[in-house]
């Protein structure tokens, strides 16, 4: 698939894409005609296809993408504060071959852009930012009321250590006791965000603490269902941690992004700022690491004989990747840069799945 402009335009900040956004001159083709659906959490879907926490900036992301056939989108992460993005360049394009999980936090090179979608990763730096929560509250329900039947919204969140008073764990559930108020009906918890420097950014890899926090949570939004969002971990550990969360979860999403540092063609980092050295990077080349951690999610599933469901992210860029994530097991499979590029992706897979 030849490289189109994206539907976030990566040249402008973080602010001028939430306000002018998305970019998208193409034509919005009709639904293929199909009486299949999916179960998911209890709820019928057109497709298991969806977009993670990131593209989808706010309701008028969510309208385009659910308009283009993408049934689960996830509306970006908010917090209980607002929060500014890290300024421009968010995303750089990276030239590497296809990562593993011991190519963590190496040093990789920015790159002109691929000529194709099957080419493409990129830097992913913003720090997760947010609007205030009215302006977010109000916008999920907009969000909400653009989707068809067979679609579902979930709500990404994280915690913010200090917010107002409360500490991390306390702040997590009180901004998922938020965003189920707007009407959010499932929410899924990123402890998976390498763009951060606080401790929000990489907890998935303490089951204690991930417990404790999905614990909190569920206490304040009771039945709606609970995912949580994390990152690459070998199979033990990632057990222990599943293990832990289990009595609270519904659903495990991963990968988020593989963390590595990004440099220019002289050797400086790409990424101005303190703290920045060091990205989330997605794409094409992450996509050995996410179909590892999804075979090993399922495993674990079988292993304990559990029932939460399977969420498969990171590098998925074509009809193809899709078809294999679900063979392999997955509940649900999501895309967010071939998303970006590619936003018909979604529509050729049903098109041909009908």
């Amino acid at each position: 698939m030849t490289l189109l402009p994206p539907t976030y335009d990566i040249a402008r900040s973080y602010e001028e894409n939430l306000s002018a956004g998305p970019v998208y001159a193409g034509a919005i083709p009709p639904a293929p005609a199909s009486r299949k659906t999916w179960s998911f959490l209890g709820f019928e879907l057109s497709s298991p296809i969806g977009v993670p926490a990131g593209p989808l900036l706010n309701a008028a992301y969510v309208a385009l993408y659910a308009r283009l056939g993408w049934d689960v989108p996830v509306y970006k992460t908010v917090r209980s504060i607002a929060r500014a993005s890290h300024p421009v360049p968010n995303c750089l394009f990276i030239s590497t071959d296809t990562l593993s999980e011991a190519d963590a936090h190496s040093i990789r090179t920015v790159a002109p852009a691929p000529q194709s979608v099957a080419g493409l990763t990129i830097t992913n730096s913003f720090g997760m930012p947010s609007m205030a929560p009215d302006d977010w509250q109000a916008d999920i329900c907009r969000a909400s009321d653009a989707l068809r039947p067979g679609q579902l919204l979930v709500v990404s969140i994280v915690g913010t250590p200090g917010a107002e008073g409360r500490g991390l764990e306390d702040d997590f559930a009180h901004t998922a006791a938020l965003a189920k108020a707007a009407g959010a009906r499932v929410i899924e918890a990123n402890f998976s965000c390498p763009n951060v420097a606080s401790a929000e950014g990489e907890l998935f890899r303490d089951a204690r603490t991930s417990a404790s926090i999905v614990r909190k949570i569920k206490q304040r939004i009771g039945e709606t269902p609970l995912i949580i969002k994390i990152g690459a971990l070998p199979e033990e550990h990632l057990a222990a941690v599943v293990e832990a969360c289990l009595p609270f979860l519904d659903g495990v999403a991963a990968i988020n992004t593989v963390p590595l540092s990004i440099v220019d063609a002289a050797g400086n980092q790409a990424l101005p700022g303190a703290g920045r050295l060091k990205s989330g990077v997605c794409g094409a080349a992450i996509s050995e690491v996410a179909t590892e951690m999804t075979a090993r999610l399922l495993r674990i599933r079988d292993r304990l004989n559990a029932k939460f469901a399977v969420v498969s992210v990171g590098g998925v860029m074509s009809e193809r990747d899709i078809d294999g994530r679900l063979a392999m097991g997955a509940d649900l499979v999501m895309s967010a840069t071939a998303a970006m590029w590619d936003p018909l992706l979604a529509h050729r897979w049903k098109d041909s799945h009908g």
